[in-house]
């Protein structure tokens, strides 16, 4: 009879530990392949709603104080009292969301994209409210009611509302009602970028009252926060203050989801000076014309379990996949002012 001989129990413990490690390096494997594919889409999700939300806010800022004379208060100064005044002077709205303090920026500029008009009217002054007419007629992309900037070609302009008026008007000389332009304006809005005097006749100009804020995005199955968007500041296009203040009420627009913080900071003064949290209040000289805006966001994905969520900085908010853009931008008045200044010296 022929014997047979199979494994020793120290060759199968052997082969089953090998085995066992060769099969969790596998399940490694396939777990870390897994979170990756679940996680990547996600950040890249994250990574373009970040970038949408930064060339948007950079363009707005590039463009703040465009056809505004020099030393205009291009950026919002004063809101209505509160903590941290309002939330344009770097403190931000306490506790917003869970989130800490986020900033809110508001600026003025022109937008070039519409003609510009020449106010032959003498009365009623700039600053006042009454019947506008220009020499122009009103071209398509001022379509009213909204905002208009008024600048007297020296140091004076007002932001004011502008509606269809009730009846047209003429030049006082060599005037055409057929050709001339025709607006019904109303007082000036008020944060600290109105006119302190009144100026007779000038330029008008389609104007935007650009200001950013984080709120709730508004959808009940995504309950991140959201970048949002006023092209008219805290009023609607009649120059009134929406009541709630801010989104989703208002004149908002969604810029993009999972933003969860927004911060500003200002360069200005000597060449010397470090970065403030707070806009200058304008005055004639050079060194309150703010020279770059540092913008910083950050963006999260909320997701269940993926690899790298992190707490929020001051607690409040969830575990998330975090990241964070930041970019620094030269307002494009005060690059063609300094520039100018340079020139001239």
């Amino acid at each position: 009879m022929r014997s047979e001989r199979g494994f020793s129990l120290v060759e199968l413990m052997v082969a089953m530990t090998v085995t066992l490690i060769v099969s969790g390096a596998i399940y490694g494997l396939l777990t870390s392949g897994s979170n990756a594919f679940r996680r990547e889409p996600e950040v890249a999700d994250r990574q373009q709603n970040i970038r949408v939300a930064m060339d948007l806010i950079s363009r707005d800022v590039f463009n703040a104080g465009a056809a505004m004379p020099t030393y205009s208060q291009v950026f919002t100064l004063a809101d209505p009292a509160g903590a941290c005044a309002g939330g344009l002077d770097g403190c931000g709205i306490p506790g917003a969301l869970g989130l800490g303090n986020t900033d809110t920026i508001e600026m003025v500029s022109a937008d070039e994209r519409c003609a510009t008009l020449t106010v032959c009217s003498t009365l009623p002054l700039a600053g006042s409210a009454g019947l506008f007419v220009t020499r122009e007629p009103l071209p398509g992309c001022l379509a009213l009611p909204r905002f208009v900037l008024l600048v007297d070609g020296g140091a004076q302009f007002s932001v004011q509302p502008a509606a269809v008026p009730t009846g047209g008007g003429a030049c006082p000389s060599g005037g055409n009602a057929a050709v001339n332009g025709s607006l019904q304006l109303s007082a000036p809005v008020q944060p600290s970028w109105a006119p302190a005097v009144a100026f007779a006749s000038g330029f008008v100009y389609s104007a935007q009252v650009v200001r950013y804020a984080i709120a709730a995005s508004g959808d009940d199955q995504d309950p991140s926060p959201a970048l949002w968007r006023s092209q008219s500041g805290r009023y609607t296009s009649a120059g009134v203050l929406p009541v709630p203040e801010g989104p989703p009420g208002g004149p908002w627009e969604l810029v993009a989801r999972g933003i969860e913080d927004l911060q500003f900071e200002y360069l200005y003064g000597s060449p010397t000076a470090a970065w403030n949290n707070r806009p200058p209040l304008s005055a004639a000289n050079w060194g309150t014309l703010v020279r770059e805006v540092r913008i910083t966001l950050s963006a999260r994905v909320t997701a269940a379990n993926l690899q790298g969520q992190t707490q929020a900085a001051g607690g409040g908010a969830p575990d998330a996949l975090r990241g964070q853009l930041s970019t620094t931008v030269a307002p494009r008045a005060a690059f063609n002012e300094l520039q100018m200044e340079g020139q001239i010296q």
